[in-house]
């Protein structure tokens, strides 16, 4: 009986195939063309996000590397490629900028937890800094119903109008977290809804997506006009979300009125995180860029200084006070800063250029630059460099054994940026310890900065995962490795660490 059935299959497979060569395939009927070609997708903040691009430029902004899951459908009724929306979102205001770079994984590694273990294990891999969260929180349909209808009958004729609108809510919530921490940063969050309204006179349709007092025309199907909708308020979120976390005056991009007070406020925020060294910075920027100011970038309080201030105020209608306050900065979001400037000419062959100042690195622990530890205590290490640059720190024990300690899975950012010091572990609470467990040795921190992204070029014998032994290789080894990289500029520190004999 087996046998007869796989004959019998056999039999009508070989019917199907004789029968569909009945019809030679050049003499095949069209049925139907499409009739519209295909177009690229231009949504309603295209500009905005253009718009983006270029400030992001002009603000100096580059290399935020960041990561997301997606964004789930919560209500379970309205399905899109969220992160894909957003993928395109951020790759559009990156165009020219490099500002934002999305990391992507492998499908059966696509989570954030997944990113403490690629670290080390893959030593090209660069791990983001940031992950956007978030979800579609809420699709009501038919919120609001209005239906007209009227009708005459007569013995030889009926006639019959209608005109129908219905309005549709999406929202969407997004929030942006530190990788490492898990920590959502405050106030870098969006909560957006959009109504997608949909009226119809007999047979005709149509759509207007409101939002903030402006209107945008959608696609006539009205299921589509609910995608194209959802893709408009990522589109949204996104310039919002990444305008916070690069602070920069994203609002300028959406049209709103700079003199709105949840905007000031917003600013006030940035204001107030930031050091009196980096409100200096960044005005001297701004100021530079506008020929206000030809100092150098340091962050200085000195007469310079305060002269460009005070010139720089009395030409935007500003207090002139050459004083450093929250009226200039806010004043100064609206301007580029020096890194929108054309390049300036090269030098002659007759006047070298002056060489960039070298990088500096400061290296202590939380008992200072030589501390002294018992038996069974933990160190802090604390390290600190003068440019934005790459940084790489390494643990070698009594018994010379080296493992890298940083980046490691939870700081797996090897970026660290200028004048901001880092500690290893992270914490409180610290995710690891580096313990001593032998009295009367020394220990030794060694860390190396540079302008330049060496960890990757290291020889493969150098690399290990994170707080793993590296097999064969003392201190002393690893350092050479590094000032032995081509067109390589390192600055090295090592810190000793010094334990007390007993227990």
């Amino acid at each position: 009986m087996v046998w007869v059935s796989k004959v019998g299959r056999l039999s009508v497979g070989l019917a199907l195939l004789a029968s569909g060569c009945s019809t030679p395939p050049e003499k095949a009927e069209v049925i139907r063309q499409p009739q519209t070609a295909p177009t690229r997708t231009l949504s309603s903040f295209t500009e905005a996000l253009r718009c983006m691009d270029t400030m992001l430029w002009q603000h100096g902004k580059h290399d935020i590397y960041v990561t997301s899951n997606g964004f789930p459908d919560a209500t379970g009724r309205l399905l899109g490629g969220t992160k894909e929306m957003l993928i395109t979102a951020i790759s559009r205001m990156s165009e020219q900028s490099n500002a934002f770079s999305f990391v992507d994984f492998e499908p059966a590694l696509d989570s954030v937890n997944a990113l403490y273990w690629m670290v080390g294990v893959r030593p090209e891999f660069r791990a983001p800094s940031y992950y956007v969260r978030g979800a579609v929180t809420q699709l009501d349909e038919n919120v609001v119903a209005d239906s007209q209808n009227a009708g005459v009958s007569a013995p030889f004729f009926d006639v019959a109008v209608s005109k129908d609108q219905t309005v549709s809510v999406i929202s969407v919530d997004l929030s942006v977290g530190e990788l490492v921490t898990r920590r959502i940063l405050p106030g870098v969050t969006t909560s957006n809804s959009i109504a997608v309204v949909s009226s119809g006179k007999g047979a005709d349709a149509g759509g207007i997506i409101h939002k903030a007092g402006l209107s945008y025309s959608i696609s006539l199907n009205r299921s589509e006009g609910l995608h194209q909708a959802l893709r408009t308020l990522i589109e949204l979120s996104a310039i919002e979300v990444m305008g916070k976390l690069a602070h920069v005056p994203y609002w300028q991009c959406l049209g709103a009125e700079q003199t709105s007070s949840t905007y000031m406020s917003e600013a006030h925020d940035w204001y107030d995180s930031m050091s009196a060294t980096e409100r200096l910075t960044f005005a001297q920027g701004v100021m530079k860029a506008s020929n206000y100011y030809d100092g150098p970038l340091d962050g200085a309080d000195n007469p310079a200084t305060s002269a460009a201030i005070g010139r720089y105020q009395a030409d935007h209608d500003l207090i002139a006070s050459g004083r450093m306050d929250f009226d200039l900065y806010y004043r100064m979001l609206a301007a580029p800063l020096v890194r929108a400037m054309a390049p300036a000419a090269p030098p002659s062959p007759t006047t070298p250029a002056a060489p960039a100042a070298p990088p500096d690195l400061v290296l202590t622990s939380d008992r200072g630059p030589a501390p002294v530890y018992r038996v069974g205590e933990a160190v802090v290490v604390r390290a600190q460099s003068s440019i934005d640059g790459f940084l790489y720190c390494y643990y070698a024990d009594a018994q010379g054994a080296v493992a890298r300690i940083f980046p490691n899975r939870f700081q797996p950012d090897a970026f660290v940026a200028a004048n901001r010091q880092i500690e290893i572990p992270p914490g409180p609470p610290h995710p690891f310890n580096i313990r001593m467990d032998k009295g009367g040795t020394q220990e030794s921190i060694a860390c190396v900065v540079s302008p330049q992204e060496l960890g990757i070029g290291l020889p493969d014998r150098y690399k290990a995962g994170d707080l793993q032994p590296i097999p064969q290789v003392a201190l002393p080894d690893m350092l050479k490795a590094y000032a032995a990289l081509p067109n390589s500029v390192v600055k090295a520190r090592i810190m000793p660490i010094s334990i007390q004999p007993g227990s």
